[in-house]
């Protein structure tokens, strides 16, 4: 085979034919194609675009896809799992004393505001800040100290206007 030949043949074997879509919504082209003139403009359409405007001449040949990929139809995800029940926030507030118990329950896992700050995710002036009260935590960095430091630092609006319960 002439070398002309050769190269010839490599770049025809490099194209791909795209597989034709519908010119008005898109669609891959799964029948054959529709050639109609929708506003003065012709168009190859799905059949279920045809009807919006007249037929002109004949189809199109259909255009076939030589790709080596092929479409495999999408696997719908798994459902959702129920959400999970939340404490009402609104039913709840962060503890008058709660400088006191984080700086306790820190000291007492044996770690430093910069290391305590490195767990939460969070800057050590944060955690100083909270440990001074200068900061009032929000209902976020105060689940994420609950659930580090093992403690709750949530009372029920209830306790605190009624005051705390002789059982603590």
């Amino acid at each position: 085979m002439p070398l002309f030949a050769g190269k010839l043949l490599s770049r025809l074997v490099c194209v791909t034919v795209m597989k034709a879509a519908c010119e008005v919504c898109g669609s891959p082209l799964r029948t054959p194609p529709n050639r109609v003139e929708i506003d003065g403009a012709v168009m190859v359409v799905c059949g279920n675009c045809a009807r919006l405007g007249k037929q002109v001449g004949p189809s199109p040949s259909p255009v076939t896809p030589i790709s080596p990929f092929r479409a495999r139809p999408r696997a719908r995800p798994p459902p959702r799992p129920a959400p999970v029940p939340r404490v009402d926030e609104a039913e709840y507030d962060v503890d008058p004393d709660y400088n006191l118990m984080i700086k306790q329950a820190r000291e007492r896992m044996g770690l430093s505001q910069e290391q305590l700050g490195s767990l939460l995710n969070e800057k050590p002036s944060v955690i100083r800040m909270v440990e001074s009260k200068k900061l009032k935590p929000d209902m976020t960095l105060t689940r994420k100290l609950n659930h580090e430091l093992k403690i709750n630092l949530l009372v029920s609006l209830s306790e605190l206007e009624g005051g705390r319960p002789t059982g603590t």
